[in-house]
């Protein structure tokens, strides 16, 4: 026999559509907020305390409810922005359902006070758990304040679901922000826990309300944005393809004012980018499409954050067409620059709350009882440098830290410069090095008596070499002399494709992925040197946009990333300030790379106790290693040969490729026949 059919009563009912609407506190921060801009409130206060979940506050100068209306709008499926079926084609405001006070209702215990213009006194009513009292006279200005406070009171099972304080408040942010961009016209202003976290002008400027929102390094680096193709009309901005994100993050779509998560203008905005922008950089976009009602559909979500285009391809072309033309224009504007104002304009230097790249360094600082190993970074007698205090010239960021090093490592003495591999057949330049054993990447590679684990064999040179200049002013790499270690290291024979390391011994070829083994180096040495990682002090503080919910990740875990060698710190509403880095990091993208750490911290899906934080290394010696497809030096790539030897590293990298493939003379004497 079947089970009995039951009608759910009442109550139990609401608790389950209740579910549909309200998740967390953001969910009921959005579907008030919601309720105010359709009130046509010009001002809007949101209050949060404890991330929403005890107390959240809406206040608001809108038109107000009528005293007779209050109790009808707690109900279900009561609203005022829809009367028939055929409403439902074209809706223009941003509820419509009439689900969401009747929602918060079940779950909250709720307070509202209301009055409209043409009342001199106000309203007040209260409702618990979907049951409400009566209305009462109250003195309160125009418009309507909802409280609602201990959510999920009555249903502990849907409270332990709730995340942190600080992870569910930085969602309410992360709503009143995107809310506020909607609506550049009405101010808003957002409290959190009794600190003012933001408030936007009210101007009706868009650019004046992402100033307020995400700072001038944003507002500074956009491209306005307008472009009509009946019906549809695409406005906004969109970012300079200079200024690119690691992530989506920035990205803000909004159809008909209502925020929406568009899979489709993300892609036509992307493909608007390609070719201007380097692979996994993300634009950032403020961009707002307006259409017809009746070719779009909100109603295809609860939380009415997806939306369905009546003709998915218009769109795609009108927010392609708009982003591509305002590139276009604006490369246009750059190219009628000189040269000079051009290059100017690229590299001009952000202030402090601008910056995006790597800072300057100053002093080195160590965190604890951090040791400096062999490769003393600050060596007197390493390479010479520029008086900007750059290493050399024409040498890359990341390469940078394996010429400083290897100053005080290798023992060799200063002679002529040889004859760079592009200048000399591979034969001559074999026969001119000293020759090396057979073997040198096996795992049990033979190392001479008493040498030190992850140091190289040969001696500490008493007086270390400098690279000589050549001519075009690349750093070029000193040979050993005589008096060096030899038969230990292969010895390098030129670069292919900028990409991959030629080199030889005796009998053996090697063909290294210099990103790779880079990659991998700087890997062991974050994970060798953890929590005694010597930090760089940077002249000029890295300030980095993030989202609110990837600050409060980055502050929650700022031991974890101080033990990595990175100190930063709170820069207003929506960025940090790096202000220590680890040492051998100088000159890359510190920005890109706290980003990318940040954003992972913030997801959630990677493990951060101490014993399970490789991913963090691994984001970290990606982005600082050298690129393949730049043009390394010869000195450069023997020293990362040299590195390569010194730490015995393992044959792969973090992500699993291989870094060399080795290939003994009589394997390619097979090859050709001569066997």
């Amino acid at each position: 026999m079947g089970q009995k059919i039951n009608l759910l009563q009442g109550h139990v009912a609401e608790l389950i559509a209740a579910g549909e609407v309200v998740e967390r506190p953001s969910s009921i921060v959005k579907e008030l907020i919601e309720n105010a801009i359709d009130a046509g409130a010009n001002a809007i206060t949101v209050e949060i305390g404890e991330g929403g979940i005890r107390l959240i506050r809406i206040t608001d100068n809108g038109g107000g409810i009528g005293r007779e209306d209050v109790p009808t709008a707690f109900l279900r499926h009561a609203t005022s922005k829809i009367a028939c079926e055929e409403d439902l084609s074209h809706i223009g405001t941003l509820g419509f359902r009439g689900e969401a006070l009747a929602a918060i209702a079940a779950v909250c215990r709720v307070e509202l006070l209301t009055r409209t213009p043409d009342s001199q006194l106000g309203t007040r009513y209260c409702i618990e758990g979907g049951v409400g009292g009566e209305c009462e006279d109250a003195g309160c200005p125009q418009g309507t304040t909802i409280i609602a406070r201990d959510i999920f009171y009555n249903t502990p099972a849907r409270m332990k679901f709730l995340k942190k304080n600080v992870t569910e408040g930085n969602a309410v942010e992360s709503v009143v922000q995107k809310t506020a961009l909607s609506h550049p016209q009405i101010s808003f202003r957002f409290i959190r826990d009794g600190v003012d976290k933001l408030h936007t002008p009210g101007t009706g400027r868009l650019k004046d309300a992402v100033r307020e929102l995400f700072g001038r390094s944003v507002a500074d680096n956009l491209i306005e944005v307008s472009h009509e193709a009946p019906p549809y009309r695409v406005s906004g901005y969109i970012s300079k393809p200079q200024y690119a994100k690691s992530n989506r993050t920035l990205q803000h779509f909004y159809v008909n004012g209502r925020f929406v998560k568009t899979k489709t203008g993300m892609a036509a905005l992307e493909q608007g980018y390609k070719n201007v922008l380097m692979a996994g950089k993300f634009p950032a976009c403020f961009l707002f499409i307006e259409m017809p009602n009746e070719l779009v559909d909100v109603n295809v979500h609860p939380a009415k954050i997806e939306v369905r285009f009546a003709a998915e391809n218009d769109v795609f072309r009108a927010v392609y067409t708009a982003a591509k033309s305002a590139i276009l224009n604006f490369s246009d504007q750059t190219a009628a620059l000189s040269p000079a104002q051009a290059k100017a304009a690229a590299e001009q230097p952000l202030p402090l709350e601008k910056g995006t790249g790597g800072g300057r360094p100053a002093a080195p600082s160590t965190g604890g009882s951090a040791v400096r190993g062999t490769g003393e970074l600050h060596s007197p007698t390493a390479a010479p440098r520029t008086p900007d205090g750059r290493y050399g010239i024409g040498v890359s960021g990341a390469a940078a830290d394996l010429l400083r090093r290897s100053a005080t490592l290798r023992a060799e003495a200063q002679r002529e410069r040889p004859e760079s591999a592009a200048e000399r057949p591979v034969s001559k330049a074999v026969s001119q090095q000293p020759s090396r054993p057979s073997g040198v990447f096996s795992a049990g590679a033979e190392r001479r008596p008493g040498s030190a684990p992850h140091q190289a064999a040969s001696p500490r040179p008493a007086a270390p070499a400098e690279p000589a200049a050549a001519e075009d002013g690349q750093l070029q790499w000193a040979a050993p002399s005589a008096g060096g270690v030899e038969g230990e290291v292969p010895t390098v024979v030129g670069e292919l494709f900028h990409t991959y390391i030629l080199a030889c011994t005796e009998d053996r070829f090697f063909l290294v992925d210099k990103h790779a083994a880079h990659e991998r180096i700087l890997f062991e040495r974050l994970k060798r040197e953890y929590r005694q990682i010597a930090r760089q002090i940077l002249l000029e503080p890295v300030a980095v946009t993030l989202a609110p919910e990837e600050i409060s990740a980055v502050l929650e875990h700022r031991e974890l990333l101080q033990n990595a060698g990175f100190i930063a710190e709170e820069l207003g509403v929506s960025a940090m300030v790096v202000r220590e880095i680890p040492s051998f990091l100088q000159n890359c993208d510190i920005a890109g790379i706290f980003e990318e750490v940040a954003s992972n911290l913030a997801k959630g899906e990677q493990e951060v106790s101490a014993s399970h934080i490789d991913w963090l290394f691994n984001s970290i010696a990606c982005r600082a290693a050298i690129k393949g497809g730049n043009r390394s030096t010869q000195y450069e790539l023997q020293q990362l040969m040299e590195d390569i030897y010194r730490y015995d590293i393992v044959k792969y990298c973090p992500h699993g490729r291989p870094i060399v493939i080795e290939q003994t003379k009589k394997d390619i004497e097979k090859l050709f026949g001569r066997l």
